[in-house]
Parts: C-alpha cells; structure tokens; sequence
C-alpha cells in the first residue's frame, strides 16, 4: 500500500509539473527555396528549441498546452539573386500568423531588383485556450527566390508569457 501510494503521488506530481511548464520554441528553414502556392503552410524543418514539445516541424504548427498568454515572432526574406534553380521574379510574398484558421497578423517581403534582399519579422501576442493552434502560411502565391541562410532565417518561435 505504501509503495502504491508514493507511486501515485509521484506520477500526480510529475503530470502536475509538466502542465505547468511554459511552453517555448524556435525553429527555421534549413535552405533557400523557390515559389511558393497560395496558402503556402510554411514547415519550418531545424527545430532549435521545443521546450515541452509544443512545436511540429511536419505540420509546421505550434500547439498551446495550456490556456495563458503567447508571444509570437516570424522572418520571411525574399532574395534579390536567384537560388534553389529559380529564374525570372525576384522574391515577394505576404506571410500570415494564423490562430485557429483566423488571421492575426501579416509580414510582406519585396525585391524589385537584382541584390535587393528584403527581411521582415512579425510580433505578436495571444491569448490562448489549451489546444489552440498557430502557424504560418503565405496569403497569395509567392514569386521568385526565398533566402534562408547565415544571412538571414526563415525563422517561426513562440513562448509562453504567463
């Protein structure tokens, strides 16, 4: 009886503890890339960070353990030189933070000429419910090249405020 109780109490403290650990993650594209669709969902395949595994790099989505406040940050950098086999266009497209399948925020990278490379990061804050999903996806079809490199990352994190 003793050796059941304490077994108990254990698992009761280690599934309290874990419910109770913030969430955080930081991930990016691991290369440069070409064009993407309409509703694009970026997968953002190098997990750096995944504390209390709330990020998938297959569905490219993020997940909420539990309800509290989120902080989120996105990078897209459009390149001014053709990579990944591209010709033509340079790099354009709008990416969207989505919660839920509602939009919540946007980012628009443009490159107009050769060498123009262009970066940009979103932020932004949540409040989510247990459960809630938040991704990443282009809202029209992209153009052109896409860097992710030592110059610049494609990058998608998040962390549990409070």
């Amino acid at each position: 009886m003793i050796v059941c109780g304490f077994k108990n109490r254990f698992i009761r403290q280690v599934v309290s503890s874990r419910r109770n650990t913030p969430a955080a993650f930081y991930a990016y594209i691991s290369s440069d890339f070409g064009r993407v669709g309409a509703n694009h969902v970026f997968r953002y395949d190098t997990v750096v960070t995944n504390h209390g595994n709330v990020y998938n790099k297959h569905t490219g989505a993020f997940t909420a353990p539990s309800n509290g406040l989120y902080a989120f940050c996105y990078t897209a950098f459009a390149s001014g030189v053709h990579v990944a086999g591209e010709t033509g266009d340079y790099g354009e497209v709008t990416v969207k933070l989505i919660h839920n399948g509602d939009y919540k925020g946007s980012i628009h990278v443009d490159t107009e000429s050769e060498w123009d490379d262009d970066m940009s990061t979103g932020f932004a804050i949540l409040m989510l419910e247990a459960g809630d999903v938040v991704f990443t996806k282009s809202k029209d079809a992209g153009q052109g090249s896409f860097r992710s490199s030592d110059m610049g990352r494609w990058s998608f994190s998040g962390f549990q405020i409070a």
